[in-house]
């Protein structure tokens, strides 16, 4: 009978050489399929959006209100869904979502401190729904030194400082950021008796509308109290984007110093929470500050105005349509294309 022998260092090396082929061969395409996983479910939770956006239509016969503004204004249960509430499109979404009781924390308090402790578990309470698994988990981000937010209706009476809180990766649509509709933030009102003498969208003129040459409302569906029927979309609800995913810079994210994910999840409108459509989306790029790609074609300071769409996914961002719809729109989209799509009212639908 023969002797057995073991495997010479050459037939181990060739051993290895070939398990590393197959290991090089196997990973994109294990890479490919986990990203395809986490690009549905980032559509899975557009579609969810969008959904309820069209039952908050119906039970109040406009799409969800865009907040009061960039004071840090974080949204009051008690307020209602119209332009009386202070929170922006997130907070309003909640109960759509099936995110109910989180809207309802703090419901009918009268004690600020109190109605506050609930308001700041709502702002640290992470959301999937509102997370793209490409660029992040839900959990909580930090928080620029020293901010603080607003949250209760009496901000002078209890605010708080928070280290982190809860954001999320998808903005409402502002508009075609075409001029006039170039992105304002154009603050907030600094009481609750201020924003609530304002009665239409006449009056909110007075502090923001009239900031756009000519005075009128922005030509997107959701901004700073905003107040959008089926019958304001002109170029149909098929052709006009709801929200989609927003382009952020991830190292300055993940520090809290990125200007577009610098609010909270239900802040009123600030780029945060809105994006506009004048330039193409763009992929998360560490570095990139694309709005200096695309300065303001209005402002005499040339400051950066218009926000872009954007996500973590190669190729292409999630983008949901009024109807309910959801698609991908490509980074080289034609700028004209986007801008028509980003419009309810230019009479170009996006072809």
């Amino acid at each position: 009978m023969g002797r057995s022998h073991g495997m010479t260092l050459v037939e181990v090396l060739v051993v290895i050489a070939i398990i590393g082929v197959l290991i090089g061969l196997l990973l994109p395409a294990v890479q490919a399929a986990r990203e395809a996983a986490r690009r549905t479910t980032c559509q899975s939770n557009l579609k969810q959006m969008a959904l309820g956006s069209l039952v908050h239509e119906q039970s109040y016969g406009f799409l969800p209100t865009g907040g009061w503004g960039a004071k840090w204004w974080v949204g009051d249960p008690d307020r209602g869904f119209d332009r009386k509430q202070t929170g922006g499109w997130a907070f309003n979404l909640l109960p759509f979502v099936e995110q109910q009781q989180i809207r309802d924390m703090g419901r009918g308090l009268q004690d600020p401190v109190a109605k506050a402790d609930q308001a700041v578990i709502r702002l640290t309470t992470p959301l999937a729904v509102f997370t793209c698994p490409s660029r992040r988990s839900a959990t909580l981000w930090p928080v620029k030194p020293g901010r603080q937010f607003f949250v209760t209706s009496v901000p002078t009476v209890e605010s708080r400082r928070l280290e982190k809180i809860v954001r999320g990766d998808y903005a409402a649509n502002m508009g075609s950021g075409a001029p006039p509709f170039v992105y304002l933030s154009g603050g907030a009102p600094s009481t609750i008796e201020e924003g609530d003498a304002y009665k239409t969208m006449q009056d909110w003129a007075n502090d923001w509308f009239d900031a756009f040459s000519p005075p009128q409302a922005p030509d997107g569906v959701i901004y700073r109290a905003s107040i959008t029927r089926f019958r304001d979309i002109t170029d149909g609800t098929s052709n006009t984007y709801l929200l989609g995913e927003k382009y952020m810079d991830p190292k300055a994210m993940a520090d809290g110093t990125e200007d577009g994910d610098d609010q909270c999840l239900y802040s009123g409108h600030d780029r945060d929470v809105v994006r506009v459509g004048f330039s193409p989306p763009y992929p998360d790029t560490p570095g990139l500050d694309v709005y200096s790609l695309y300065p303001n074609p209005n402002a005499s300071d040339q400051t950066p105005k218009p926000i872009a769409f954007g996500s973590a996914h190669p190729g292409s961002c999630g983008m949901a349509m009024v109807d309910g719809s959801v698609r991908t729109t490509e980074y080289g989209i034609a700028a004209t294309v986007h801008q028509g799509l980003a419009s309810r009212n230019d009479g170009n639908v996006g072809r």
